[in-house]
Formats: C-alpha cells, sequence, structure tokens
C-alpha cells in the first residue's frame, strides 16, 4: 500500500498544502491561505463569498419548509375515509355473523334500508 500523496498548493505547486479553501476547495499553503472566522480561504474574494453566503443563511426564515399541498392534502383524507369505511364493512360482517347486541341491530337495520 502506498503512502498518502502530498497536494500541492493552487499558487506555489512546489509547496505542500496545509488545507482547502473552504469556498471553492482549491489546496492553499501556509503563505497563500487567508485565515477566517469558518476555515482557510484561497482569496479575500472567497472568504467574502463564504462569509455572504453564511449571512444569508442565517437570514432565512427558520419555519420555512415543506407545506403539502391542497392535493395531498384530499389524497390523505381520502386514504382516511377508505379505511374507516372498511373498518365499518369488517365490523358489519362481523355483526351479521355472530351475536353482538347493539352492533348486530344496528347492522340489520343498515341491511334493510339498502334493500338486502
Amino acid at each position: 500500500m502506498m503512502g498518502a500523496k502530498t497536494i500541492g498548493c493552487i499558487n506555489h505547486p512546489g509547496m505542500e498544502a496545509i488545507g482547502r479553501c473552504r469556498q471553492c476547495g482549491k489546496p492553499v499553503c501556509k503563505q497563500c491561505g487567508l485565515t477566517g472566522a469558518k476555515g482557510i480561504y484561497c482569496s479575500e474574494v472567497c472568504k467574502e463569498k463564504h462569509e455572504q453566503f453564511i449571512q444569508r443563511a442565517g437570514n432565512l426564515e427558520p419555519t420555512r419548509g415543506y407545506r403539502p399541498g391542497v392535493g395531498f392534502r384530499l389524497r390523505q383524507l381520502l386514504g382516511v375515509l377508505i379505511t374507516l369505511a372498511a373498518i365499518v364493512c369488517v365490523l358489519g360482517m362481523v355483526s351479521y355473523l355472530t351475536y353482538i347486541p347493539l352492533l348486530t341491530d344496528l347492522t340489520t337495520r343498515v341491511l334493510s334500508l339498502l334493500g338486502f
């Protein structure tokens, strides 16, 4: 297995890089690297871009997120209604086949209203 390859600076290929720019990822040496609050940068431009990004990210609304639309809510409601209808049908079948005092009477009345 071979050892780790050293990476040269973007501006000084002969010098070993001490890190990568926080904004663009370019390797920089001690001489080129600008140290900022959030890390090392290859230039003043990258440092400013990253600081602006951090500032914009901090200004975003913390409550912003995914809000489902009306279609999603209707499908969700339809799923709940279908599930409830299936439960009612199963309870009706069970009460029709076995005697459950209140439920059997109710099932018999509903079936007679439906013409069964």
